[in-house]
């Protein structure tokens, strides 16, 4: 049956492919009637089922996760109430020295010209 494959086209097949062929012959030969599964009618809907966890297995499990999360509310109501920072405080404003006393006399300094 293999060896009349329509898709050969009538070559001869190369080592590959007849390593191929053996591998699948050998396989097929291994397969007999007990270790065919009788046909099963399909159930339905699949269900996720979580695996059977011992009862107190499952109340510590339940008991972590609920202690998880409310350290976890606890930390985030935690970081919204921190104080917000301050604006930085505004320097006054002080009057600006005199432009004529800026430069000292006698120092051969040219005098400064008032800003008009």
């Amino acid at each position: 049956m293999i060896e009349h494959d329509l898709g050969s086209g009538g070559r001869t097949p190369d080592h590959l492919e007849q390593r191929l062929r053996d591998a699948l012959r050998a396989r097929a030969d291994s397969v007999d009637l007990p270790a065919l599964r009788p046909a099963v009618p399909p159930t339905g809907q699949v269900r996720f089922r979580l695996p059977v966890v011992h009862p107190v297995r499952r109340t510590a499990l339940a008991l972590l996760v609920l202690a998880a999360a409310v350290i976890g509310v606890l930390f985030v109501a935690h970081q919204g109430r921190e104080a917000p920072v301050r604006p930085a405080n505004i320097p006054s404003v002080s009057p600006s020295p005199d432009v004529t006393t800026a430069v000292p006399e006698g120092t051969g300094a040219v005098d400064a010209v008032p800003f008009p």
